[in-house]
């Protein structure tokens, strides 16, 4: 086991499939121009990460790759980060691009079950962040596959117009948020038959389980339990939610409306050191301030009659 091969695959999806009910022009310069810089999310999270072994792939719309309009967006990506990166055509027209409908991903996998033991594919969008583990924790499930293996986390926050909010997306035990969400092939399994080379973008994220268990069972495979892993203990990503993200849009969501109820975190809860450290994340915050100083100070003191003190405050918490 100590000496198992590992290819693993991050990809990232950036505008890779035009939705009629996005009401942004996803080919509108001006717009791309804004949205890029969400990018640096993914990259600072992925460029914390422990572990490093894994090939990162942005996948974008094809119009991206054919008009010369849109290069910027690949140079500035690569500027972004000190990461290899890769791209590639989303040429199926869906948000999910498996093998079957990508043949640049059919190529990935082929040649990596060839040349690896295990092949991990796994999913994350451009704008959200993972926790410095999250690679690490990840590979280490390959001693619990022993054929096929959906893996990911279900605890963690959300952040959203300057604050953050815990997180939990339990799926019913079927699936897991797409953040960092995995897919673990052991290759002498991918290896029996083609429509075994599968992708974590094979499935829906919220009922993978179900899926995966429809695929094998119509593929003459019987699908058993420790196929599938929910980690319910880590608090493993920061889903950031914007006005101008998908799921809010799409489904006309009001996203002051959405958190006016929800329990903002304080410094109480992390701080942001541990999230510059945990997660890359260095986005303002509202209700986490920068520091807490607290200081005792004898207030029968010369200084408290020169200040004219008449309240007993022996001690006194600042927080800027």
């Amino acid at each position: 086991m100590a000496n198992d091969t590992i290819k693993h695959f991050i990809f990232v999806r950036f505008f890779s499939f035009h939705d009629a009910k996005y009401p942004h022009d996803i080919f509108d310069v001006d717009f791309l121009l804004k949205q890029l810089p969400l990018a640096r999310n993914v990259l600072n999270s992925l460029e914390n990460q422990t572990n490093k072994n894994f090939e990162l792939i942005f996948v974008l719309h094809p119009r991206f790759f054919d008009d010369l309009e849109y290069s910027f967006i690949f140079s500035t990506l690569e500027e972004y980060t000190t990461l290899p990166i890769k791209f590639m055509r989303n040429d199926g027209g869906s948000y999910l691009f498996s093998p079957n409908s990508n043949p640049e991903v059919a190529k990935f996998l082929e040649d990596a079950t060839k040349n690896y033991d295990y092949v991990i594919t796994t999913r994350i969008d451009y704008d959200d962040f993972i926790y410095k583990d999250a690679v690490a924790d990840t590979q280490s499930k390959i001693k619990e596959c022993d054929s096929v293996l959906g893996y990911g986390y279900c605890l963690g926050y959300e952040y959203s117009l300057g604050d953050l909010y815990y997180r939990q997306s339990l799926w019913v035990g079927n699936g897991h948020l797409g953040i960092a969400q995995s897919l673990i092939l052991k290759s002498s399994f991918a290896k029996q038959n083609p429509v075994f080379r599968l992708s974590v973008e094979n499935f829906d994220h919220h009922i993978l389980k179900t899926e995966l268990k429809r695929f094998l069972e119509h593929n003459g495979v019987e699908f058993s339990e420790n196929m599938f892993q929910q980690n319910t203990t880590t608090l493993a990503y920061i889903y950031f939610r914007h006005e101008n993200a998908h799921a809010i849009r799409t489904n006309n969501r009001d996203i002051t409306q959405m958190y006016q109820d929800r329990k903002k975190l304080t410094v109480k809860d992390i701080t942001k050191k541990q999230l510059a450290e945990e997660f890359g994340f260095h986005l303002p915050l509202k209700s986490i301030k920068d520091k807490e100083f607290v200081f005792d100070y004898d207030f029968t003191s010369i200084q408290a009659e020169e200040f004219g003190s008449r309240q007993d405050l022996t001690a006194i918490k600042w927080v800027e």
